[in-house]
């Protein structure tokens, strides 16, 4: 019993994001704003910078290039971090009480049937 129900919180968090993810998607026709995404975009940029300096672009023409991320919008931030944040744990808390719950039906004894 005491595997199931953190097991069953980390299914539920990664269902649950990967969820979210494809609900943004859905929504604002973009991928989410998660860890995994900012890296991505920030490595992203690092090489088209490192690729200018050796076109030997300018310094402006360098300094142009931005982090798509710099330019998202406060409100879709705290948007996904109320998702990603409450809504995830919800999820997470809810499936440990139906694992616990549904475990300890499993491993209760029951009493015989009465069979008069």
């Amino acid at each position: 019993m005491s595997i199931i129900v953190p097991v069953a919180g980390i299914v539920a968090a990664q269902i649950g994001s990967k969820a979210a993810e494809a609900g943004w998607g859905a929504v604002f026709g973009e991928d989410a704003p998660t860890v995994k995404t900012q890296k991505a975009a920030q490595k992203d940029v690092a090489a088209r910078r490192k690729q200018l300096k050796k076109d030997g672009a300018s310094k402006a023409e360098i300094a142009a290039v931005k982090d798509p991320e710099d330019d998202q919008p406060l409100w879709k931030l705290l948007l996904w971090a109320t998702i990603s944040g409450v809504i995830l744990q919800g999820l997470r808390v809810a499936a440990r009480r139906g694992a616990k719950a549904g475990a300890e039906r499993l491993t209760t004894r029951r009493p015989r049937p009465n069979r008069g």
